[in-house]
Order: structure tokens, then C-alpha cells, then sequence
């Protein structure tokens, strides 16, 4: 190529960069402030939806823990044994078997440690025998029933009662009641600060939920390792209270 169309093609080259730096540069200052201004032409607001339920439910965890030798076999149909009278008390007072649910079983080693004497080799320890435990979930429909549900389980063979629980068999309609009170709450919010501000209310931009958190508190009621066979346990008055199933609504909305 001749020396000449050499330099008139860079020319163009460097020129082409230039201008389509330059144009990037201006598509870049363009949305930035479209961005911008989007931001300063919106508002958001919050509502609040409060709905309060009555728990008709009730839930809590039973368990059987049983100690025993070095045949596995003897301490499982131990265990077995004790869950079986459990459940089949649960039966009789009208749960269903749909609502029991077995949880957790465990089957663990206990270990004998023997004393060490100085200067000499520590002997390893030995499994002294083995530990089955078996937990089963339970939930209450009859909630008249739940304080006679708790003691009779333990006096049944369960040694140990946790997890107490009480909820709305339909909680997801209660939330959506309080959905909706949340969204007409924020939209009567907007049109009130529009109107107070002297502007438009434009379309909704975006909404969404903002979730919470909430907090159960375990409740243990049980014997321990106590002979439960040999004890007659009280039936506990419970109170299930109520619960309020609270919502949070963001809207954003546009400024006219």
C-alpha cells in the first residue's frame, strides 16, 4: 500500500475511534441520568395488614430414649416396645395416622473410659452398652385433647416432650387477608402524600413483601429419665393464645 493511502487510512481509523468513543461516552451520560431521574420521579410506601388468628392446631415432638447393654437387638425392641404404646395411646384418642410422623432415630454407642496411669499406655475405651432413641411428631386437632395427649404419652413409655407449637390449620388465608389490607393500606398512603404534596400520582411501579421473621419458643415437658411406668402424670392446662399474622407491603409508585 502506498504511503500516502497508508496515512489516510489511519486518519479514518483514529477518527472512527474517536467518534464512537464519543458517542459511548454521551449514551453513557444519557442513561445515567434517565436513571436518575427515574429515581427522583418515584416514591415508595409501606402498608400494614394485620389479621388475628385463634391456633386450632397443636404440635409437639415425643420421644423415647432407652439405655441399655451390648445387644443391639434387645435394646431396640425395648425402644420399640415404648414408642408402640405411645403411638397406639395416640390412636386411641382420635389422632390419625396421617398426623404422626416419625422424626428421628438414633442408635448410639456408650463408651467406658477407664483410668489412666502415669507413664503408661492409656487403655482405649470400651462400649459399655448402646442408646436407642425413636421421636415421633404428633399433631392435635382436638385441641381439648392436647393437655391428656401430653401426660398420657409420657405415661405410656415417652420420656421426654418437646417442640409444643400451636398454629392455624389455615394460617395462608389469614396471610392473604392481611396481603390485601397491606396493599390497600399503601395505596390509600400514596394518593394521601401526592395529593399533600401537590403532584401526581403516576402507575405502580413495583411492590413486593417485606418478610419477617418469627420466633417459637421450645417448650420441654417430660420425666427424664425417670420410671415413667410407675407415675401417674397430671394433664397440663395449656393456653394456646392467638396469633397475629402481620404483613409488609412496599409500593413504589410513579410521580406525575
Amino acid at each position: 500500500m502506498p504511503e500516502d493511502q497508508k496515512r489516510t487510512f489511519l486518519m479514518v481509523k483514529s477518527f472512527a475511534l474517536i467518534a464512537f468513543s464519543l458517542a459511548a461516552i454521551a449514551y453513557t451520560y444519557q442513561y445515567g441520568r434517565s436513571v436518575n431521574q427515574m429515581n427522583y420521579r418515584s416514591f415508595s410506601v409501606t402498608g400494614e395488614g394485620i389479621v388475628t388468628t385463634v391456633p386450632d392446631i397443636a404440635r409437639f415432638s415425643a420421644s423415647v430414649i432407652t439405655d441399655g447393654g451390648l445387644n443391639v437387638s434387645e435394646v431396640q425392641q425395648q425402644n420399640t416396645q415404648k414408642m408402640n404404646r405411645v403411638i397406639e395411646f395416640a390412636k386411641n384418642q382420635g389422632i390419625s395416622e396421617k398426623d404422626i410422623k416419625t422424626r428421628q432415630y438414633t442408635l448410639n454407642p456408650r463408651y467406658e473410659y477407664p483410668s489412666c496411669v502415669a507413664g503408661k499406655t492409656c487403655p482405649a475405651p470400651k462400649i459399655s452398652g448402646y442408646t436407642v432413641m425413636q421421636a415421633v411428631t404428633i399433631k392435635i386437632r382436638d385441641m381439648e385433647k392436647s393437655g391428656t395427649l401430653l401426660s398420657g404419652v409420657v405415661e405410656n413409655g415417652a420420656n421426654s416432650v418437646s417442640d409444643i407449637s400451636f398454629v392455624a390449620d389455615d394460617e395462608m388465608k389469614a396471610r392473604n387477608e392481611a396481603r390485601e389490607t397491606a396493599i390497600e393500606q399503601g395505596r390509600k398512603q400514596a394518593v394521601s402524600i401526592a395529593r399533600s404534596a401537590g403532584f401526581g400520582l403516576g402507575k405502580l411501579i413495583s411492590i413486593y413483601e417485606d418478610t419477617g421473621s418469627s420466633e417459637t419458643t421450645p417448650v420441654a415437658y417430660g420425666l427424664g429419665d425417670a420410671d415413667i411406668a410407675k407415675q401417674s402424670t397430671p394433664a397440663p392446662f395449656l393456653e394456646p393464645g392467638s396469633d397475629d399474622q402481620k404483613v409488609k407491603m412496599v409500593l413504589t409508585y410513579e410521580i406525575r
